[in-house]
């Protein structure tokens, strides 16, 4: 799972399919999912962006902390920024729609539970933009 900010503070969701058998089905989460061959977890993270989403992200991270109960322990928790136009977000061959949502507006969407551990870290001061380029 990777949560990816922009320089706005929102953050890049995913409206999941609302199809029995799926986790989240019909929720609103951080893009996702499986890790193919010998990928690293940021390798997965860029992948899954790429696919579900259409950008290219960029500071990929582990996220420190513990993880939520309702997140494997065998699921990796990232970080990433992107600074793209909105414009360039694709759907792609899931879900319902990707958008960046302000973090505040997020609590009004259906997510999963374990999001509501997650939106504090996302909100610190060491996460907002600098100047600086990395």
């Amino acid at each position: 799972m990777v949560l990816v900010t922009d320089p706005a503070g929102r953050l890049l969701m995913h409206h999941r399919d609302d199809k029995p058998g799926i986790a989240w089905p019909g929720h609103w989460t951080p893009v996702g999912g499986w890790r193919e061959a010998d990928e690293t977890p940021e390798e997965t993270a860029v992948r899954e962006v790429r696919e579900e989403a259409g950008i290219e992200i960029t500071r990929v991270r582990p996220v420190p902390g513990p993880q939520h109960d309702l997140v494997s322990p065998f699921t990796r928790v990232l970080r990433a920024h992107w600074d793209g136009p909105d414009s360039d977000l694709r759907l792609g061959d899931e879900g319902l729609a990707v958008r960046m949502v302000p973090l505040d507006e997020i609590p009004a969407l259906k997510v999963p539970p374990y999001l509501h551990h997650y939106l504090p870290l996302l909100t610190t001061a060491a996460d907002r933009p600098t100047g600086r380029t990395s």
